[in-house]
């Protein structure tokens, strides 16, 4: 095997490329923001019940149902989760957290939906319902 050296030149080459890879990377973040007014959605029954901005420094629990079926929705700060229900198979609760457009959030045994919506535009085509 050869021993390959590095020019003054290709590190010259290598740093100019470096420059603009950062550069390209931190305009991006200025130019293509973070969503901002996340909203969620919770349903149940295709009823909604409840709308909630997910914003920083936001907590809230919400109970739904009675005391044998029930399911309790958390959020906190920028994001939603089912923390608890009595449901046999836990899928919503196992969905974890959710934070982002569209994300959703189905617990079917009790016909609850939780779709998060922003005012922006998010990088999806189409989405059926």
């Amino acid at each position: 095997m050869k021993n390959v050296r590095l020019t003054i030149g290709d590190k010259w080459l290598i740093g100019i490329l470096l420059v603009l890879s950062i550069t390209g990377i931190s305009f991006s973040f200025i130019l293509f923001p973070v969503q901002g007014n996340v909203i969620a959605e919770i349903s149940v029954d295709s009823k909604r019940i409840k709308t909630i901005p997910l914003r920083k420094g936001y907590h809230e629990e919400i109970r739904i149902g009675g005391e044998m079926e029930y399911a309790v929705i958390e959020v906190q700060d920028e994001k939603i989760r089912i923390r608890q229900d009595d449901s046999p198979r836990q899928i919503g609760v196992q969905t974890g957290w959710i934070s982002s457009p569209p994300q959703q959030i189905v617990n079917l045994p009790y016909r609850i939906v939780i779709h998060l919506v922003s005012s922006e535009n998010i990088d999806v085509d189409d989405i059926a319902r």
